[in-house]
């Protein structure tokens, strides 16, 4: 299992770098780079997990002759979400707080933007109804 994996290079990256900074002294950046070299690559592997899911997806739409536009967006707005909150966490994990809330907000407003054709059609289509 995949999770397995993940769990496995997690605790091995988090004994290391225990392991650096008690017998590091002044090297505590060791640790924290170390932190940030796992927490990249574990990231790399989550999204190469997640093209299977996308190839899912996409062939399922085919099926049902949906149109992409729209599940192009949605699919958007979930990489948005999900990679804004991974910056603010490696941010917050880095002790920037201020910068990790940013990404948040910068996130949401990306949200905001990619969605607007949806909303407009939504709007459009109450217009239509009234």
């Amino acid at each position: 299992m995949e999770i397995l994996k993940i769990i496995a290079f997690g605790l091995t990256a988090t004994l290391l770098i225990q392991l650096v900074n008690y017998y590091g002294g002044n090297a505590k950046a060791y640790g924290d780079l170390i932190r940030m070299a796992t927490v990249i690559m574990m990231m790399i592997f989550i999204i190469s997990q997640l093209g299977s899911v996308y190839q899912v997806i996409k062939d399922l739409a085919v099926k049902l002759h949906m149109d992409d536009t729209y599940l192009n967006i949605v699919l958007k707005v979930v990489a948005i979400a999900y990679l804004a909150e991974f910056g603010s966490q490696l941010c917050e994990d880095a002790g920037e707080k201020a910068i990790g809330g940013k990404i948040q907000w910068a996130g949401k407003v990306m949200i905001f933007v990619v969605a607007t054709p949806v909303i407009l059609a939504l709007m459009n289509l109450i217009a239509d109804l009234i």
